[in-house]
């Protein structure tokens, strides 16, 4: 096929509260180890709202768009023969070769997060980047699972350690949570959830949840006794913080602990505890940010059997815009996937 030189491409610029369209972005040219991915479909994620905020101070230029699929089109002389040209790939965002920089941690010196991602025509990837999709599995399913299904699958089952017979509380049910709902219960917990909008708790209780609160209802139940083994929470607010150590709070002190407080979300908040009376409560708090290689590849299966299913939307690439600003103004029920064709 015939590649272009130049591209439509949506581009992070320090200081700009929005992603700049440049319809003539220039495609470089490939180092030996590179291929040229055509992408096929790139998920929106609150990460992307959170750099625009100013947040993590970046200072670098580049191609916005870090949950992608695409099929290569190009590959570098040196190129694992493996890759297959117009095969369709999901794209590892975080690897075992990424860095930090002095500025930044690993997380935000990855594709589409300070390099050039897939909000765009093409992106530059590596070999190690990619993971091949199955059979069965659309486009726009293989980008979902690039970030927001391997990031809550791992949440759930790495970080929460989720066995069957546990109760957890889910807080935030979007592009990760209505994903981490169906992950917990295919691992035989009870599941609730939390969210203050209609549309997203009703989407919960669609896809296995045993009951979906309101914060109003939950912060009532709490009051009455209710508990869960362990919360994980996509939102990460002061008040969902607050929520999460309520509903653990009822349960005995076991060694080691089994109480776990589990932070996905990445908001701007500051969260405030007390040492003492954290250290009291024998809750564990985690973090759990990304997943590796092989959560990618068991959510593609699971993807493909039908087993999980992840509840999306589409826009053209010319709507990257309108997709950001309906997620900062939590308008989107599930997953938003902006797909260039």
């Amino acid at each position: 096929m015939e590649i272009p030189t130049k591209m439509t491409a949506w581009l992070y610029k320090p200081g700009h509260s929005n992603y700049v369209m440049d319809k003539n972005y220039q495609i470089r040219q490939l180092k030996d180890d590179e291929i040229l991915l055509k992408v096929s479909a790139c998920g929106v994620c609150h990460s992307d709202v959170l750099v625009l905020s100013g947040l993590t101070l970046e200072t670098r230029t580049y191609v916005a768009g870090h949950e992608i699929s695409g099929k290569p089109v190009r590959l570098g002389s040196q190129v694992d023969k493996r890759i297959q040209l117009e095969k369709l790939y999901s794209v590892l965002a975080v690897d075992k070769r990424t860095r930090g920089t002095k500025d930044q941690p690993a997380l935000f010196n990855t594709i589409g997060l300070g390099k050039d991602g897939g909000y765009a025509e093409y992106v530059i990837v590596k070999a190690d980047d990619l993971v091949e999709v199955p059979e069965g599995v659309s486009a726009e399913a293989a980008a979902v699972a690039s970030d927001a299904g391997t990031t809550s699958y791992s949440a759930v089952k790495h970080t929460a350690g989720i066995t069957n017979g546990d109760k957890v509380l889910i807080f935030g049910i979007g592009g990760l949570g209505h994903l981490a709902v169906q992950f917990a219960k295919h691992l035989g917990a009870t599941v609730y959830a939390c969210d203050f909008k209609p549309a997203a708790r009703k989407l919960a209780l669609d896809l296995g949840a045993d009951a979906a609160f309101d914060l109003i209802e939950l912060t009532e139940k709490t009051k009455s006794g209710f508990a869960v083994d362990c919360t994980i929470d996509f939102v990460a607010s002061s008040q969902t913080f607050q929520l999460g150590m309520a509903a653990l709070s009822g349960n005995d002190m076991e060694y080691p602990a089994k109480s776990k407080l589990v932070m996905v979300g990445g908001s701007d908040e500051n969260l405030s505890f007390t040492t003492p009376s954290t250290i009291a409560s024998g809750i564990q708090i985690l973090s759990s940010a990304y997943g590796p290689r092989s959560a990618m590849e068991e959510v593609l299966q699971l993807f493909a059997k039908g087993t999980i299913h992840p509840h999306f939307t589409v826009e053209g690439l010319k709507n990257v815009g309108k997709a950001i600003n309906e997620l900062r103004a939590f308008e989107i029920t599930g997953r938003k996937v902006i797909v260039p064709s």
